[in-house]
């Protein structure tokens, strides 16, 4: 019982941020936040908060192709197995700009 009530506390409280994936919102032309922190073999989720734009999740330094566009509603998920650090854009909105962190 007291290790239960431990890990609801521990789950209030933030300390166990991730269950696996970290969320980040497109809001405002704003990547809502503009840097998540995962370890590796942990997954990303971007939504589109937006009613009027799409947008897409962009990894060009990676050489990767530019996800399908996302419009109100719609998700983009991606699991970062290797330590570092990731910098994307939207494409159709290159001044929006985000990071992922991934740690050991």
């Amino acid at each position: 019982m007291k290790a239960l009530a431990a890990g609801l506390l521990i789950a209030l409280l933030g300390g166990a941020a991730t269950a696996g994936a970290a969320e980040v919102r497109i809001r405002d032309y704003k990547f809502v936040p503009e840097k998540v922190t995962v370890k590796a073999g942990e997954s990303v989720k971007w939504v589109n908060d937006e009613k009027r734009a799409s947008h897409s999740i962009w990894f060009q330094g990676e050489r990767l192709p530019e996800s399908e566009r996302l419009f109100q509603g719609e998700s983009y998920q991606r699991r970062f197995d290797k330590p570092g650090t990731y910098a994307y854009t939207c494409g159709p909105h290159p001044e929006m700009k985000g990071v992922v962190e991934v740690l050991p």
